[in-house]
């Protein structure tokens, strides 16, 4: 996984073998993008007591559409607008991967 920079240096996504994640694809910056061969989702991080304002909003009107949510110890994991054939499951894995990367990269 090959991660992309911005001009400050921080990860804001990352390119890999068959696809792509961003962080950030909204003016609020509430929510990313993932691509997997030719699935793409909308995802995002939700914590109910840390998220801020803005996400708690979009959590509760996702959470009434089509989605997914994988919970890692009250971290939550959210996908929504997915089009194509790739499951949610293998799409959470693939961003479980990326936010691995990224939290070892920072720290190195």
């Amino acid at each position: 996984m090959e991660m992309i920079l911005n001009e400050d240096d921080l990860v804001v996504g990352a390119v890999f073998e068959n696809g792509t994640i961003q962080d950030y694809v909204d003016e609020e910056k509430t929510y990313g993008l993932i691509r997997v061969e030719d699935t793409t989702a909308n995802w995002f991080l939700y914590n109910d007591l840390d998220s801020a304002k803005e996400i708690k909003e979009l959590y509760k009107k996702v959470v009434k559409e089509e989605h997914f949510i994988k919970n890692d110890f009250g971290e939550e994991i959210v996908l929504f607008n997915k089009k194509g054939n790739v499951s949610f499951e293998r799409l959470v894995a693939r961003i479980d991967s990326y936010l691995d990367d990224e939290i070892v990269s920072s720290i190195f």
